[in-house]
């Protein structure tokens, strides 16, 4: 094969891929553009947020009429939140004083009917730095949820018209090691609905 067709081969081939990267990158510009994007809503504590049928994982949640709104929060040890909710405990627990708990004051209300309600298990708490979360510390033997809110389930069920206000106990995500793991954020986002809009709240915290 001769010089001159080497390099006709070499550069029909340097055609064929450019166009091949040309092609990939076209499609993902297009992919990105194409897909629908979740709207974002911020608000801020004291600012109720009504859900509008917005939902954690499916629609049949049905939040219709309710809202609900962040007082404030405050950071504590495990035996502060369960004196302070819960009336106990009377001897101090094996937990130490590791500041573990964020106390997150919710006031949810109900302007619809008897159906439906908010997943409040579900909405979790990110601190600002974004590269973990904290959850409603509502699974395990010792969980706290449990202790201060009789029946507990993932689930909260307002009567229609009025208002109920709850405190809800924040740890990070994991086992029982969480009760020993200072919490040292202070600025955190609740995300309280994911579809079809996600709602979220800005949240101070005390302490």
């Amino acid at each position: 094969m001769s010089r001159a067709s080497s390099r006709v081969r070499y550069a029909i081939l340097g055609i064929i891929a450019l166009f091949v990267v040309v092609s990939v990158t076209a499609r993902i510009w297009w992919v990105n553009v194409s897909l629908p994007r979740i709207p974002l809503e911020y608000y801020n504590e004291g600012e109720w947020v009504a859900l509008e049928g917005a939902f954690q994982s499916d629609s049949s949640e049905q939040t219709q009429g309710y809202s609900l709104m962040v007082e404030d929060a405050e950071v504590m040890t495990y035996d502060e939140y369960l004196k302070r909710h819960g009336g106990g405990p009377q001897e101090p627990s094996s937990f130490g004083d590791a500041r573990c708990v964020v106390d997150v004051s919710v006031r949810i209300k109900n302007d619809g009917g008897e159906e439906g309600g908010i997943y409040v298990f579900q909405m979790v708490l990110v601190p600002e730095r974004a590269n973990e979360y904290l959850i409603c510390d509502v699974m395990g033997s010792n969980a706290l949820w449990p202790q201060v809110q009789e029946g507990a389930s993932s689930g909260v069920r307002v009567r229609p018209g009025t208002e109920f206000l709850t405190h809800i106990p924040y740890v990070f995500n994991g086992g029982e090691e969480v009760y020993g793991r200072e919490v040292e954020d202070r600025t955190f986002t609740l995300l309280v609905s994911r579809m079809p809009v996600r709602k979220m709240i800005v949240v101070t915290a005390e302490g």
